[in-house]
């Protein structure tokens, strides 16, 4: 389970919009150069999460949100992978009555694949879904000074 810091940026039904800029990963290996990780956090863009409770949270609050170990990982080879297999085997199929159905074949194999990756997801959406920690509702920063 990932663990990050993030700030409450905004407030709605049911959750709260949370931000941060990733730079745990950036601490803990030497392929800075060739890692997207680090790039994004050079370029301090940050990445914005919408995370059901925290009804009790205010704007500028910094929480700790919990990701699960290959959440992300899983559901963007979902999101993707499961649509490429789809597209290819339709337009592999298709290719036996001619190029105008490999065509037609992999579009119905995508259109089937993105439907069937968003059932899947439906199923696995708490497992995959950030959470905020409890308990964890306010961190307080102690310098050493």
């Amino acid at each position: 389970m990932t663990q990050e810091i993030v700030v409450v940026t905004g407030l709605g039904d049911g959750g709260v919009w949370v931000e941060g800029v990733q730079k745990s990963a950036c601490n803990s290996c030497n392929a800075r150069s060739g890692c997207g990780q680090h790039s994004l956090s050079k370029l301090g863009r940050p990445m914005r999460l919408w995370v059901e409770g925290g009804s009790d949270l205010k704007v500028g609050q910094e929480v700790v949100l919990s990701m699960p170990s290959g959440g992300l990982a899983m559901s963007a080879l979902l999101l993707y992978g499961l649509p490429l297999l789809t597209l290819l085997a339709g337009a592999a199929a298709g290719q036996l009555y001619g190029d105008l159905m490999a065509v037609a074949g992999g579009l119905a194999g995508l259109a089937g694949g993105f439907l069937l990756a968003r059932n899947i997801s439906r199923h696995f959406q708490d497992r995959w879904q950030p959470k905020l920690l409890p308990g964890c509702d306010h961190i307080s920063v102690i310098s050493a000074d």
